[in-house]
């Protein structure tokens, strides 16, 4: 699991007068070790700290405070892409893709069951128990995303975890509002009406979508671009990135064409789209990579990939290069 996703527990530890080198060592964890966001910690480890730290606190509810207290902006362009996403469908399969760059064997899923979605967290751990005060504050943050997608009185049909019940659960039911069950064979999952799936998400802001889109502006400026039309094109799929890898069809409705219509223009000018997609990835990685400020999986979900490891597959492709060692080329030489 990424580091990044641990830092509010030493946050609320602190607040609460607690010692953060306690549950650090509890897990055998230094400071240092959370120091890069995008650095990989073993699960057992993470879900080991929520854990640690209800008992430095004497929070049995450790994980359900925390979660109310999260702040969406902490997932960086994540909740831009489903804050602001068109519907209720396409903001929780884009939570469901870019969730799988957090997690190493685990990640959020979708499953359709006749009228209901089971909006998931599946952790592979050996043991529920181990992970409750993570799961619950993940189940928070979860419902807390969904009601702002349909709206401030919308509430789960149930919510499930994979835990046994514990011998309060009044915290649970006042900050879930919905029925609850336990010992279930996925670490959490919230169980909602799927009719909700076509609702527009209200005040959604395309124009935050994405934060790209300013950058490809500025990038397209300064290349000596004589094509409107192409422009078009490239600031579509753009504008497409954050909810997955743009196809034509999307592309095309973005533009007013039909498919038909896009690849005819395109062919007439020996162009491919598939690799103007990925011109348009390797120029948007390139310039975040060279700004310095967001983190690799960030990146990697800016340019439309849902693992990291496929983005850094693409960019050694397309540059013959890591992430890593680009960004710190690149830094260095704005420096310079």
């Amino acid at each position: 699991m990424r580091a990044g996703g641990a830092a509010g527990v030493l946050d609320a530890v602190t607040a609460q007068g607690g010692s953060t080198a306690r549950v650090l060592a509890s897990v055998g964890l230094d400071p240092g070790d959370l120091a890069d966001p995008d650095r990989l910690l073993d699960v057992e480890q993470v879900v080991g700290l929520f854990e640690a730290a209800a008992r430095e606190t004497g929070d049995d509810c450790f994980g359900l405070h925390l979660g109310m207290t999260y702040e969406f902006g902490s997932l960086g362009p994540l909740a831009y892409a489903v804050l602001n996403a068109p519907t209720v469908d396409v903001a929780i399969h884009t939570f469901a893709r870019y969730g799988r760059t957090f997690v190493q064997g685990g990640g959020i899923t979708v499953e359709h069951d006749g009228p209901d979605i089971r909006l998931g967290y599946a952790l592979d751990v050996a043991d529920f128990e181990r992970c409750r005060q993570h799961v619950e504050g993940a189940a928070v943050v979860t419902t807390r995303v969904l009601r702002r997608l349909i709206g401030p009185d919308w509430r789960p049909r149930s919510v499930l975890f994979g835990h046994a019940e514990p011998a309060d659960t009044t915290e649970h039911a006042t900050l879930l509002g919905a029925p609850l069950a336990f010992r279930q064979p996925i670490a959490m999952a919230v169980v909602f009406d799927a009719a909700v799936l076509a609702r527009p998400v209200p005040d959604a802001d395309r124009r935050l979508l994405p934060i790209v889109e300013r950058h490809l502006q500025e990038l397209l400026a300064s290349k000596d671009v004589t094509e409107a039309w192409l422009d078009d094109v490239r600031n579509a799929i753009a504008e497409s990135l954050c909810d997955g890898a743009p196809t034509i069809r999307t592309v095309a409705k973005r533009l007013g064409a039909s498919v038909r219509t896009l690849q005819r223009r395109l062919g007439e000018r020996d162009r491919v789209f598939s690799s103007i997609v990925d011109d348009v990835r390797r120029d948007v990685a390139l310039r975040y990579l060279a700004d310095g400020k967001a983190e690799l999986a960030e990146i990697a979900f800016l340019t439309g990939y849902s693992e990291l490891s496929a983005f850094g597959r693409a960019f050694r492709r397309w540059t013959g290069s890591t992430p890593l060692a680009a960004r710190k080329r690149l830094q260095a030489s704005r420096r310079s």
